[in-house]
């Protein structure tokens, strides 16, 4: 396991959203320091607390979920693509970033975690991960994250994850990708989410 970088909720940066339409807290950026018109890969949650529309970002592969909140409902401007609902129970959704997006409120304010990826240079998968024991072998990925919503996570080693923690690992030999183990508690959600660089020396 090579655990490279960690986070913790007072490291994080809130800032208001593109558009100006809302507030983001931004977990980790790459490569660090980046600006929102230049990086290859952002994480984030968002506080949503109208119906409105989502920021535009060309060339950008994007996944949501919902972490609190009743949900929302996501309409694209193109009347082929139905309306798709989210709440804290659904699969991230993914969309690219230059799609005409807005979003309605099913009941009340929520909270999103948002993964966005330049698609020229780097491609990403997001997923839930619940209770249990889970084996990680992300054997074509150069970088993953993993953001602990709830619960504890205890990984490899003796580290342990509480909610509002991000990890990043990296592997540790070229073609080899990144394996480590997690056990979640009972309580515990945390996203996983897998970095596959188009140009390993970029990772």
């Amino acid at each position: 396991m090579a655990l490279t970088h960690r986070w913790h909720t007072a490291d994080y940066q809130t800032m208001p959203w593109k558009n100006g339409g809302g507030i983001t807290t931004e977990l980790a950026i790459f490569p660090v320091g980046a600006r929102l018109d230049h990086f290859i890969w952002r994480l984030s949650t968002a506080s949503v607390h109208a119906d409105g529309p989502f920021s535009h970002f060309p060339q950008i592969d994007r996944s949501l979920a919902v972490l609190e909140g009743a949900g929302l409902v996501l309409h694209d401007d193109d009347p082929a693509v139905p309306p798709v609902q989210l709440t804290t129970d659904s699969a991230p959704y993914r969309f690219q970033g230059e799609s005409s997006i807005s979003a309605s409120l099913l009941d009340g304010p929520i909270l999103d975690l948002n993964m966005m990826t330049h698609r020229a240079v780097c491609s990403h998968f997001m997923r839930q991960l619940t209770a249990g024991q889970h084996d990680i072998d992300a054997a074509d990925a150069q970088q993953v994250l993993l953001y602990c919503v709830s619960g504890q996570a205890t990984l490899g080693q003796g580290h342990t994850m509480s909610p509002g923690d991000l990890c990043q690992f990296e592997e540790e030999r070229d073609g080899h990708g990144v394996q480590f183990q997690c056990h979640a508690t009972e309580d515990a959600l945390l996203y996983l989410i897998t970095l596959h660089f188009l140009n390993r020396g970029q990772s």
